[in-house]
């Protein structure tokens, strides 16, 4: 049986020696590469959420247009009403930035005399969008 006195110091201080300068820049650069990765994950992430919430306000722009022609109760004036309306936002606290036109076009007799229905299309750009966001409705004549 050996005892702690029995070992030399310098069998103790080899034993003690802990990590040496390479095993230090190893870790250093396996965390800086982390690091850097989950960084740029962030900037990502920010840039997506944002581009998400511009795309979802420009789609409710549109879809409170759309809501709004389908409740205007002149049939035979919809299309003199909000054909080419385009719309800017500036100053706005929630739309700021954002552009919204409105087409309306109607097609009496297509394909025979008994069609009778309005197209309404209304497009959103602006802000981050890459794409404007449109929104297509068939108004029939009842």
């Amino acid at each position: 049986m050996t005892t702690t006195a029995a070992i030399s110091p310098a069998a103790l201080r080899r034993a003690r020696r802990g990590m040496t300068l390479i095993e230090v820049m190893i870790a250093i650069v396996i965390l800086s590469g982390a690091m850097l990765g989950l960084a740029k994950f962030g900037g990502q992430f920010e840039h997506t959420t944002a581009t998400a919430g511009d795309m979802s306000l420009a789609s409710d722009l549109a879809v409170a247009r759309i809501e709004l022609v389908k409740t205007y109760r002149v049939y035979a004036s919809i299309v003199s009403t909000y054909n080419n309306i385009t719309e800017t936002y500036v100053g706005d606290p929630v739309y700021n930035g954002f552009s919204r036109l409105t087409k309306a076009t109607r097609c009496t007799g297509c394909p025979t005399a008994s069609n009778d229905y309005t197209t309404v299309t209304v497009t959103v750009s602006g802000r981050s969008l890459v794409a404007p966001i449109s929104k297509t409705t068939i108004i029939a004549v009842f």
